[in-house]
């Protein structure tokens, strides 16, 4: 027996078929699960705002009105003398007060009794001298009934309020939203046919983009490299300047030291977006060239000079095999965090092994980092907030990052119990020596 196989035309047709059918299944039962969320969270929201504004009204006339304008014994006749009603019936509610006697109050043609109407929960809530809520029915007319016990011992009010309106406004959502799930639809079926076309523009937006990425790099690239030269020159300029301080008059010694300052910010910032550049250009594919290191020479040679009163903490004669610049360039930034956002508090570093992979923590007692900003206190030029923003360019730790990256290490940052900030990472090494 021979297979046969349908025309091309025809299998296109089924694919292209089952691309709409697919798109078309999904854009339904999405419309109509986010048009019903959607209308639940509104009719949720806005019954709550109704019963809220009602639950008030209530205490007000009960607590307020009822005790202000009528008496400890209460009789019919009284409610209309008193104008309670009135006010009541301009602003569109009705009231039942159970008199507990022979005759009760009622104004509205269309209230009911209202103990009979309210459910068991909420005439215990009464009974409890709490203030009920509930939404009913009278003569066919949704309704808010908020009935409350005026203290200490009655008599009971029961105010009614037409929530027509209410209900017409969800009705019109409900219409507004079917609609928009059918036009949704609709366009989901379009952009069926439409997804190779789709697909061919998102990659050439991507081609651009990344072009476009690719080309601010060399700019950025360009730019610091062009101001390396008449930056260096700067700092040896304000370096003179600073070595003749106490030969300048003493309103302009300030200016001076901002100056030397200010300078030198701006050659690190400028060394640190070359170092970037380089990274973003090696794109993590450069050589590695490891070697042996002693761990606690390392971080006496690296650490210590930034960190003086530093607390380093690492097994003695630990060696581990990895490449040392990057190794070296993560804990230079690492200890120029702690240093510029530490405000020269005690800081500890912290080094050892878990299993085949080398540990170290740098942790100051600085200001900490919000803990919303700290998925992205990684990212270039990020600083958490004003209180660890001074005196750092926002590189430092994107650098150390990127050399992790290389070194398939990774980097975590948490906020300390008691105050404080501490970036840990963790590289794979070659263990040599472990005593």
């Amino acid at each position: 027996m021979t297979a046969t196989h349908p025309p091309a035309g025809r299998r296109g047709r089924r694919v292209r078929s089952r691309v709409v059918l697919v798109v078309v299944a999904v854009v339904t039962l999405a419309a109509l699960a986010l048009s019903t969320l959607a209308f639940l969270l509104v009719s949720r929201s806005l019954r709550a705002e109704v019963v809220d504004r009602a639950v008030e009204e209530a205490r007000f006339t009960v607590g307020v009105l009822g005790q202000q304008r009528l008496g400890d014994t209460v009789e019919p006749g009284d409610v209309e003398d008193s104008g309670l009603a009135a006010d009541l019936g301009r602003r569109g509610i009705d009231v039942y007060i159970d008199l507990d006697g022979p005759e009760d109050f009622v104004s509205g043609l269309d209230v009911p009794i209202g103990p009979e109407v309210v459910s068991a929960a909420a005439a215990r809530l009464v009974e409890q001298g709490s203030v009920a809520a509930e939404w009913i029915e009278v003569g066919g007319r949704p309704h808010l009934v908020a009935a409350a016990r005026r203290p200490p011992d009655g008599p009971d009010f029961y105010l009614f309020t037409d929530v027509s309106d209410v209900q017409r406004a969800l009705d019109q959502l409900r219409v507004v939203l079917l609609g928009a799930s059918v036009a949704l639809v609709l366009v989901g079926a379009l952009a069926g046919w439409r997804v190779a076309n789709q697909a061919g523009a998102l990659a050439d937006t991507i081609d651009q983009l990344t072009a476009a990425r690719d080309r601010e790099r060399r700019f950025v690239a360009d730019v610091s490299h062009e101001l390396r030269t008449p930056i260096t020159a700067l700092v040896h300029e304000a370096a003179e300047l600073t070595a003749a301080l106490e030969q300048l008059p003493a309103g302009q010694r300030r200016v001076v030291e901002l100056l030397d300052t200010d300078v030198r910010r701006l050659r690190d910032l400028v060394e640190e977006l070359l170092e970037l550049s380089r990274l973003d250009a090696a794109d993590g594919t450069a050589l590695l060239d490891p070697v042996d290191l002693e761990v606690v020479a390392l971080l006496e040679a690296v650490v210590r000079p930034r960190l003086p009163e530093a607390r380093l903490e690492a097994p003695t004669g630990l060696t581990v095999r990895t490449d040392p610049r990057r190794l070296e360039r993560i804990l230079v930034n690492l200890a120029d965090n702690a240093r510029i956002h530490g405000q020269d508090r005690a800081t500890a570093v912290r080094a050892g092994l878990d299993g085949d992979h080398l540990v170290v923590e740098v942790a100051d007692r600085g200001p900490g980092v919000p803990d919303d900003q700290l998925e992205r206190i990684f990212d270039r030029f990020a600083k958490g907030d004003a209180a660890r923003a001074g005196g750092g360019t926002g590189l430092g730790l994107a650098i150390a990052w990127e050399h992790a990256r290389a070194l398939g290490a990774t980097l975590t940052a948490h906020n300390r119990e008691g105050g404080g900030f501490a970036v840990r990472l963790r590289l794979p090494v070659t263990v040599v020596t472990d005593l």
